[in-house]
């Protein structure tokens, strides 16, 4: 997960945490994706749901909105 985030540093995506979301063990992180190769405005609006799992996070789902966010982090 480390690796493929400074990957897309390496290549100009950032990543802007807008929102955080517990829900347990879980967590949703809302945030805007930006990248200099796009064309338009930054992606708003993207979420990815995390678990802790032994000390550490886990990437379990990436939800295009909130409300998908919220409906993984109930299921879970």
């Amino acid at each position: 997960m480390v690796d493929l985030l400074e990957s897309h540093r390496r290549h100009g995506v950032r990543f802007e945490p807008t929102e955080y979301i517990e829900e347990g063990h879980r967590v949703a992180v809302g945030m805007t994706v930006s990248n200099p190769h796009w064309e338009g405005e930054p992606a708003t609006g993207v979420f990815k749901v995390f678990s802790f799992e032994g000390g550490r996070a886990v990437l379990l789902q990436d939800c295009t909105d909130r409300a998908e966010a919220l409906g993984y982090l109930k299921a879970g």
